[in-house]
């Protein structure tokens, strides 16, 4: 489930398919900068009501990353 919002948030802001995202695919690959980056974050953790630490997203590299500090930021609630 979080990866599937996740991959809807990425592909309507870098106007891609969701086919062409999985977990291994990187940011850098997708053409994110940084304020791309923080553009989505600010989206995710709208819809996921949590926040995230300049750390942690900083340490982003992939779609796997995003979803383990989500999965993480959840279940500490």
């Amino acid at each position: 489930m979080i990866l599937e919002k996740v991959t809807t948030f990425i592909a309507a802001q870098f106007n891609i398919e969701e086919d062409d995202i999985c977990e291994e695919t990187s940011f850098e690959e997708i053409g994110a900068d940084e304020v791309d980056i923080a553009e989505l974050v600010l989206a995710i953790e709208g819809e996921f009501e949590i926040e995230l630490s300049d750390d942690e997203v900083n340490s982003l590299s992939t779609v796997s990353d995003l979803t383990d500090i989500i999965e993480k930021a959840i279940s500490l609630g």
